[in-house]
């Protein structure tokens, strides 16, 4: 209960009595970040033109060139609606917990914890899956460069995951040990990216000897899918999503920021801004520059072997893979901290078993090292899979894009459903009665459209090999969601647990007259999750 003696609701959707959380004081983390270390934080997690570098091979096996670049493009345009929709919330509602904290606020109270829970969970197997995916890609760059400069070498399945478990211990000790040189450090890892993707464009445009004709960048549409040339286009159109995956990233460090709902919206916005001027014009010096399409398909590293084209020079195409892999692991630990961080304020509002455990803040290092720490033992568990089944743990890799934009696409679904005018607060950025609606409307279709697409396996006939298991993925997750919920949480979980001072609660059901005055831009909570509030 907030300390003014306010009631919270604690019945749940099927009316049975919830027991209210257990009354203790959260931990606050302290506010360290500013808006530049904010978008240098949310940046080195999306990093558009590196996270491209690592999956632009799908869309290039679907169609070639074209569906390489239109795909972006495509990618680019819906990705700037559902993140100005979620940059609205998030100004909004600022909290580590972002998404769950949004699907919380902008739902009935009948149904407000139950969706929250869900949210919640979704919200942390989504970033743990990203985490891991990011992991992934340094360790088989690490790999794969070993075998270049060994052609001996073989590398084995359990020796990447050896290598990708010492990768995430690394950036966890980092997180857990050194919060305070965070926002440095995401600044460094900011030039950095900016560097490399400067160094790398000049490079390939002044080195290459080759390039290919406009009509094969952007006309002639290789397929070998099985599929038509429009469905397979429309399939590899999905993965071009990953150059924008984690544009969420700012909201989870709300609760560190002195001015949460007006810095996170500008990052979130200023970071899609960085990735479409960084990512498109990286793309097309690329595919200009490819001169044997067949070689980049089938090496272990695309993106070295293009610069290896390009350039013609081994030295060359190592130093520019080794930037990237540099500021991939930047991001990696930009992934720990945002897993961490989410993890943290789920088990602060008694989302996750052991919660008061995991909810705690290390008082030497100021840091959530509990779930940080936990966070990272199931990232490390997830990598297991990659022994057993590289197939299917690259499913989780493209549940990673689904689930994610899931998670943005939800909040806004119950928004436009229950009406825009009726829920949100004033906030510093406002979408407006026009635009507001269209943002969250295309976000939800979208979504929908996605969610379709990443079901389909990505050539046929389909073996056991080259099966889609993202279905089965989404399964198994529905299904731990279902088991905790009706397993006990049901009982205990009432959604955000509350803590204001000198602020007044907004009634339950959210409904924010027009004569509510608006909350200032200085979040009121003090790292503590909310309800929605406003000035006494």
């Amino acid at each position: 209960m907030s300390k003014s003696g306010d009631q919270i609701d604690t019945t749940s959707d099927d009316g049975d009595h919830v027991t209210p959380p257990t009354s203790y004081e959260p931990d606050e983390l302290p506010r360290q970040f500013s808006l530049f270390s904010t978008l240098a934080f949310g940046f080195s997690m999306t990093n558009s033109w590196l996270g491209y570098s690592a999956t632009f091979i799908t869309p290039l096996l679907l169609g070639g060139s074209p569906t390489v670049f239109f795909g972006l493009l495509a990618a680019s345009v819906a990705c700037c609606f559902i993140t100005a929709g979620l940059a609205e919330l998030a100004s909004a509602y600022p909290s580590s917990g972002g998404q769950y904290h949004f699907a919380y606020m902008v739902t009935s109270p009948k149904y407000r914890a139950l969706v929250a829970f869900v949210m919640g969970w979704l919200s942390v197997v989504a970033w743990a899956l990203t985490s891991a995916s990011t992991a992934l890609v340094c360790a088989q760059m690490i790999g794969s460069l070993a075998g270049i400069y060994n052609p001996s070498y073989i590398g084995q399945a359990w020796q990447t995951w050896m290598i990708y478990v010492l990768l995430v211990l690394i950036a966890t000790t980092i997180v857990c040990l050194l919060p305070a040189a965070l926002p440095r450090a995401e600044m460094v890892m900011f030039v950095s990216s900016f560097l490399g993707f400067v160094a790398s464009f000049i490079a390939v445009l002044a080195t290459r000897k080759h390039t290919q004709s406009a009509k094969t960048v952007f006309v002639d549409f290789e397929n070998n899918s099985g599929w038509s040339d429009s469905t397979s286009f429309i399939i590899g159109l999905g993965t071009c999503m990953y150059a924008y995956l984690a544009i969420d990233g700012a909201c989870h460090i709300a609760e560190e920021l002195p001015n949460p709902r007006s810095d996170v919206p500008r990052a979130m916005g200023l970071t899609m801004l960085i990735g479409m001027t960084t990512v498109i014009p990286w793309t097309l010096v690329f595919l200009f520059s490819i001169t044997d399409v067949d070689d980049v398909t089938s090496s272990s590293i695309p993106v070295y072997t293009i610069y290896l084209q390009a350039t013609q020079s081994q030295s060359a195409a190592t130093v520019l893979t080794v930037w990237i892999l540099f500021v991939y692991f930047g991001a990696l630990v930009s992934c720990i901290v945002t897993t961490g961080r989410l993890a943290y304020a789920f088990a602060r509002d008694g989302g996750l078993p052991y919660s008061t455990f995991f909810a705690r803040i290390n008082s030497k290092h100021q840091a959530p090292v509990n779930a940080t720490g936990a966070c990272a033992g199931v990232i490390i568990l997830y990598g297991l899979i990659y022994i057993a089944s590289v197939t299917a743990f690259n499913s989780f890799i493209s549940m990673s894009i689904l689930s994610l934009n899931l998670t943005y696409a939800l909040p806004q679904a119950i928004l436009l459903f229950r009406g825009r005018e009726h829920i949100l607060p004033k906030r510093p950025f406002d979408l407006g009665r026009h635009l507001g609606p269209i943002c969250n409307a295309f976000s939800i279709l979208w979504v929908v459209f996605i969610t379709i697409l990443f079901c389909f396996p990505t050539s046929i006939p389909t073996t056991t090999v080259s099966m889609n298991y993202v279905s089965v993925v989404i399964t198994g997750i529905s299904l731990l969601i279902m088991v905790s919920w009706w397993g006990g949480k049901r009982k205990t979980f009432s959604g955000l647990r509350i803590e204001i001072e000198g602020v007044e609660v907004v009634p339950q059901d959210n409904d924010f007259s027009s004569s509510t005055p608006p909350t200032s831009n200085r979040s009121n909570y003090r790292g503590k999750s909310p309800v929605s509030i406003c000035s006494n």
